[in-house]
Order: C-alpha cells, then structure tokens, then sequence
C-alpha cells in the first residue's frame, strides 16, 4: 500500500510504514491465536497485526479491538495508542491520527515513533491544506476572468443605434 503525499519526511516515513506491514500469515497466526484464548495480550497481538494491515477494513477491526483494550485499561496504553494512530493514519484520517499520537506525545513527549507519526501528520495536513488553497485560488481567478470577459462581451456586444 503506498499513501500519497509530497513531503519528503513524509515520504521516508510511508516507506518505513511499508517495510512494516503485517503479513496475511501473520494476521492469521494471531487471527487464530486471539480466537484460541482471548485474552487481552492476544487481543493486543491481533489488534496490532490488524492495524498494520494492507486492507482498510482490517485495520478499523483493529482500532475497535484496541479501543476495547483502553477502555480496560491495558497496561501497554502508550502501545494501544500508537497502533491506533498508525491505522488512522494509513486509512487516510490524518485529523485523527494526529490527535491520537498528540495523546501519547502529552503524556510521553520523548517517544520518537510517536514524533516521527506527529511530524507526518503535520505534514501531510500542510501539504493537503495548500492543495486546497491553490484549488480556491484557482477557482476565483477563473471566477475574475469569467467576470471581466463577461463585462467586457456586454460593453463590446452592445448594438450600434
């Protein structure tokens, strides 16, 4: 899966991202596992194989699970938190992702995976937000020139009496 975006931090960190996929054999394993005995580390186990998974709809199964486990008070939160981030990251919800690993940075500002992911964040919120600046500036510049070309047709159209 690669995301789209044009930061070059950005970029460095999809690709560490990518080289971190779950495998469809390691979701399995712990698919299997988690089914096995549910407990709340293999639960973890999944939720986390689930997170950094190719399909979308996995990695939401895997954000529930973990909401599951911080609602319990799991002893590995920062953990939990961060895997979150990441699927709402790779799902495309930067917002979201964002508010979550400002979470874990409140609460542990040295973590450096949890920087890494912010600056990410950050950036592709910067580069989608500039996007639509140029998309609202190109929108009202075609809006002027549509005026002017329409006054300019009413002052040169006018019949001659």
């Amino acid at each position: 899966m690669t995301v789209s975006t044009t930061s070059e931090q950005t970029l460095t960190f999809d690709m560490l991202l990518e080289e971190s996929m779950s495998s469809p054999e390691l979701i399995s394993q712990t698919a299997i596992k988690y089914n096995e005995e549910p407990t709340p580390d293999s639960t973890f186990s999944y939720a986390f194989a689930l997170c950094y998974s190719s399909e979308q709809n996995e990695r939401v199964y895997g954000m529930q699970l973990f909401d599951q486990l911080i609602a319990s008070k799991y002893p590995y939160l920062v953990d939990c938190f961060y895997a979150k981030a990441v699927a709402e990251y790779l799902n495309g919800d930067y917002a979201g992702s964002r508010k979550t690993v400002e979470a874990i940075l409140r609460s542990n500002p040295d973590n450096e995976k949890a920087k890494e992911l912010h600056q990410a964040t950050i950036s592709v919120l910067e580069d989608k937000e500039r996007r639509e600046n140029i998309m609202i500036g190109t929108g009202a510049l075609a809006v002027g020139v549509g005026v002017v070309v329409g006054i300019a047709g009413l002052l040169l159209g006018k019949p001659k009496r």
